[in-house]
Order: C-alpha cells, then structure tokens, then sequence
C-alpha cells in the first residue's frame, strides 16, 4: 500500500509552500514488491500560442503541479503516464492561463473514463485514490485537489473530486494505508510541540519515516524510504534525501528512493543530477 502526506508549510512567511512525502513500497497481500517505488511525480503543464508565422509554438505558460498516487498502482503510474504528454502539450489561439480547477476537472474527467474500464476487468483491485497540488496562478493561491472513489446507490462506483483550500499549517491530505491511525498521528504531530532535530513545520515527514522504520505488523504495508517534494508559486519540486554514512559522522550522500546517487547515477556529463537535497 501506501503512506502520503500533503501539508502547508509556512517556515517562510512570504513564500508558502505545499510539501508532499511518501513511503516508496509497493507490496501484495503484505508481500514486498518493490521497495523503492515512485508515487509522488512532476505533472508539467505548458500551454503554446501562435509565433509570428501562425504556428503554435511559442510557449506562453509553463508551470508544474505535484501528482501522486495511492491505491491500485497500475491505475496511479498508468493514468500519470497518459496525461502527462497531454497536460504539457496544450495550444490556444490567445494568451491563457489555465486555473488549477480547469486542470483538476481535467483530470477527473480523465480518470472516471481509465477508472471505469479497468473496474470491468479488476473489479476492487481498481480502486485508487490519487490529488495533484499546488500553486494557482489564476486565484493566487496553493490547492490541493483529492481523487477518490465512491460508491452511491445511483451510479455505483466512480470517481469524486474535492478541492482543499488547506489555508492553515494544522490542514493536511493524507492518502493510503491505515487512513484513521495515520491522520491521528499527523493530526497530533501538527498541533503538538516541535522536538530538537524535528521543527513542528516538518511533523509529518517525521510521521512517515516513523511509519517506515517501525517493523511491527501493523506497518508492514508502509515502507522503503520517503519520497520529498515542494511545491510553490514556481512549480513543483522532488528533493533528494542526504544520509550520512554512520550516524553520528559527517560523512554522507545522496539518496533518492532509498537508492544511492552513486557517481554514475549523479551526473550526466558535467551537469549535477537530482536537485536540491535535503537532510
């Protein structure tokens, strides 16, 4: 299953940001499958206007929005594939912006039609609950927009979408596995006291490596390593993790997923792979 948290974080005052972490393991009737599996992505969106000669080719608007996923992986990774090359290739004959709704009502539009013919086939295994976030340059602001499914007498099962405005530090978004557990913990972090070494802004981040590194039964669907990423008025960013080698020593490097950044996985030529990391 899966463990991903969205919260406001207001360390900078003049700069909020939206931060996603997540576990990174994929298991099957709490098999391990994959330990260091992608759940939180890049949704790029780029929208082209006519150039001088008429083509529509000249980018007006370019901006990048977080995307993950919990649930059925096959209907996360698949429905991100499928949108991703068309959300960052949309034309207009005027200069416009697209507002985050816009997007999200795309998307939702896009994940009843995948969602409902992947139901036929797979029945429960379908089922998902996914949110893109974050900035709106439209109404100038962060949102968070949660896909999930729901069953109504009427219709049976489909797609619902909510946005979430999450207009304080205590507002958060947590999708996945042990839902009641989880938002208790995430709950009580946030509105609780920071510890030396783990600031109140960051709680559930902490709340996610907890789950992570706790090998009780209950967590067995959580793990592998976090997976980090900000989002703010410039786009969406994925942070690498820096790990020291032996706790206590300065000694480090980067991680992503859990895997090393070795030397032929940190550059390509002579330009840095990864980004901006954190500790």
């Amino acid at each position: 299953m899966t463990a991903i948290v969205i919260w406001r974080n207001e360390e900078d005052i003049y700069n909020p940001t939206l931060w996603v972490v997540s576990d990174s393991l994929v298991s099957n009737n709490n098999s391990a499958l994959i330990e260091d599996a992608s759940k939180v992505f890049t949704l790029p969106i780029k929208l082209t206007i006519p150039d001088e000669r008429g083509y529509l080719n000249k980018v007006y608007y370019q901006h990048s929005l977080g995307f993950c996923f919990a649930g059925s992986t096959l209907m996360g990774q698949n429905s991100y594939i499928s949108i991703l090359p068309l959300l960052s290739n949309l034309i207009c004959h005027k200069k416009y912006i697209p507002s985050f709704i816009e997007i999200a009502t795309y998307i939702l539009n896009y994940f009843r039609g995948t969602f409902l013919s992947y139901l036929t086939r797979h029945n429960n295994k379908a089922f998902f609950e996914a949110s893109i976030f974050g900035y709106c340059h439209i109404e100038n602001k962060l949102q968070i927009a949660h896909y999930f499914v729901e069953n109504t007498d009427a219709d049976g099962y489909n797609v619902k979408l909510i946005i979430k405005e999450n207009k304080s530090t205590s507002d958060f978004l947590y999708l996945g596995d042990k839902p009641q557990l989880m938002r208790e913990k995430i709950e009580s972090a946030l509105n609780g006291e920071g510890k030396p070494g783990r600031s109140k802004s960051r709680a559930p981040r902490y709340v996610i490596e907890d789950a992570i590194n706790n090998k009780s039964p209950e967590y067995s669907s959580i793990g592998g390593d976090i997976q980090l990423g900000i989002a703010n008025f410039s786009g969406f960013k994925p942070y690498t993790i820096q790990k020291p080698y032996e706790i206590g020593k300065p000694a480090s490097y980067i991680s992503y997923l859990g895997r090393e950044l070795t030397p032929e996985l940190s550059s390509v030529g002579i330009a840095r792979v990864g980004g901006d990391a954190m500790s």
